[in-house]
């Protein structure tokens, strides 16, 4: 019942949050500012490095976006919100219904590097590389976002908001990209954050993608976080493999294996794949992905070979959607 009214009260936010937005006026920039006629063109050294960062982020930001992964949320220019029906049957734990939500609505009537940012009881969307998922806390979270620094290859974020409970939540994001070599992209972020009655946390990402082709992604991708109350550091780590098959359709398939340090032991290796199609309207999309993992929920114990199946459902919705 707790965990109905939970889910009640989110949902109760989001709706508030949608319908007492201002309407969001258009932004037009001035393609000559300041009527200078003949602007300096760009060295050969700057239309080089454009034309690497096109080729080593075209892809990987598609199947970033297409796969729902919580940072095309983080990334995007504008209003964007995603809502995850979802089904998962396990061999060890049985069959589990959920209801994500994620998303960021911008607030440019007010700053245009404002925000609301919130993210579901059942945790934000799990990027699809990191398999199996760090585990959500399970609570809701609504908050303030201000994008402090931005850069070319590097943005910081700050962020206060409240967790159910309600606690306060205060945090910071660094995030720095780089392209190179035309095919290789480096990401990596760190995140501090703070809790009311659970203290401080951080939680780090460091991504190597390279594309192999116009349709094929290959991806290391490692995560690591730590708070007050974890047993030690949890990581997991994964290398992946992602194809498009068309601009409705893909495939992705990863090894990952996951442990913490506090006792120091692998809890989780496996392998996973999935399908992902869009249908009937260009927001609505499904997704069927099994999993089998050899799996130990504390140290001492016999490993298990564990099959899972998850189906999802998802809704993507932008500010042409929702008439903002």
């Amino acid at each position: 019942m707790c965990l109905v009214h939970q889910t009640m009260n989110f949902r109760i936010i989001v709706v508030s949050l949608l319908i007492g937005m201002p309407a969001l006026g258009e932004v037009t920039e001035d393609a000559n500012p300041g009527g200078v006629e003949n602007a300096k063109p760009p060295s050969w050294l700057d239309a080089r490095y454009d034309h690497i960062s096109e080729s080593a982020d075209k892809l990987a930001t598609w199947v970033d976006g297409f796969f729902s992964q919580s940072r095309s949320v983080e990334d995007a220019a504008s209003t964007l919100i995603r809502i995850r029906p979802q089904h998962q049957w396990d061999e060890e734990d049985g069959s589990d219904w959920k209801l994500r939500a994620t998303g960021r609505l911008y607030l440019p009537s007010l700053n245009d590097r404002f925000s609301i940012v919130f993210v579901g009881e059942e945790g934000d969307f799990n990027d699809e590389f990191y398999q199996p998922a760090l585990a959500s806390d399970g609570s809701s979270t609504v908050g303030l976002q201000y994008r402090a620094i931005e850069e070319k290859n590097s943005r910081i974020d700050l962020t206060a908001g409240l967790k159910a409970g309600p606690k306060g939540k205060l945090g910071g994001k660094y995030r720095y990209q780089l392209p190179f070599r035309e095919r290789y992209r480096f990401r990596f972020s760190e995140e501090v954050f703070w809790i009311g009655g659970d203290g401080f946390g951080t939680l780090t990402r460091v991504d190597l993608d390279r594309s192999l082709d116009a349709d094929n992604l290959l991806r290391w991708a490692n995560k690591a976080r730590y708070t007050e109350e974890s047993n030690g550091v949890e990581w997991v780590s994964s290398l992946g493999w992602a194809r498009r098959l068309s601009e409705k359709s893909a495939i992705r398939s990863s090894v990952f294996v996951s442990g913490e340090t506090d006792p120091r032991f692998l809890k989780s290796r496996g392998l996973e794949s999935s399908y992902r199609r869009g249908f009937l309207k260009r927001w609505l999309f499904w997704e069927l992905g099994p999993r089998y993992e050899w799996r130990k929920k504390r140290s001492g114990e016999n490993r298990d070979g564990v099959f899972s199946i998850e189906f999802r459902l998802e809704v993507v919705l932008g500010e042409r959607d929702l008439n903002l």
